[in-house]
């Protein structure tokens, strides 16, 4: 059975641009029906960045976390999916896209040294949409340089994917965000999402 690691932040927990709550039909959870012969191991965390700034969640730190977790010399994955950069766009974090993708080169270089050549899929996050200016809590979190940011970080991680030999892919070829939020995706784009992984993971992994 492979063992996959899905790596990312909210719209990999799940969650619901209606309440917040946690989606029961979010792709993570679609695709293990969709991969029955696969070990789908997701670890979401709603604020995850690249590189978080503010120490009150260990956890939204992706590289400190990528790395207490999962370079610990027990790591057996097929696969490591990482899908962060969205939250790098807050106001707070202010990270470019450049600096998001050298943040996921830093956490492939990581774990590489540990584990040797392991096969990576980098997937640059679905889009931000304007109409988070008008959320209640997001037009105060994020800017229109976050939407503008959130359209550059397919070129930015795929030229990164380039360099090091790992796979790309675009989520927001496949999902957009709620018009609620602007920022998470509803149960219709998580099963557009999961139908993308499927064939993606397929592809790499036979």
């Amino acid at each position: 059975m492979k063992k996959i690691l899905f790596f990312g932040d909210s719209n990999t927990w799940g969650h619901d641009p209606k309440d917040g709550t946690r989606l029961e039909k979010r792709w993570t959870v679609l695709l293990k029906e969709l991969l029955p012969d696969c070990m789908i191991c997701d670890d979401g965390v709603c604020g995850r960045a690249t590189k978080y700034r503010v120490p009150d969640n260990e956890e939204t730190d992706g590289i400190t976390i990528f790395k207490k977790k999962y370079l610990n010399g027990e790591s057996d994955y097929d696969l490591v999916v990482i899908m962060l950069g969205t939250n790098d766009t807050l106001n707070c974090n202010n990270y470019t896209p450049f600096e998001t993708s050298e943040n996921l080169r830093t956490m492939i270089n990581e774990y590489r040294k540990m584990y040797g050549n392991t096969k990576f899929l980098l997937v640059s996050p679905i889009h931000i949409d304007k109409c988070c200016m008008n959320h209640p809590i997001f037009s105060e979190l994020y800017s229109m340089k976050s939407v503008n940011k959130s359209k550059e970080f397919a070129k930015c991680i795929s030229k990164i994917a380039s360099e090091e030999n790992t796979f790309f892919m675009d989520a927001s070829k496949y999902a957009s965000p709620s018009p609620i939020d602007g920022i998470h995706m509803d149960e219709e784009e998580h099963q557009k999402l999961s139908e993308a992984f499927k064939k993606e993971i397929i592809s790499i992994l036979g």
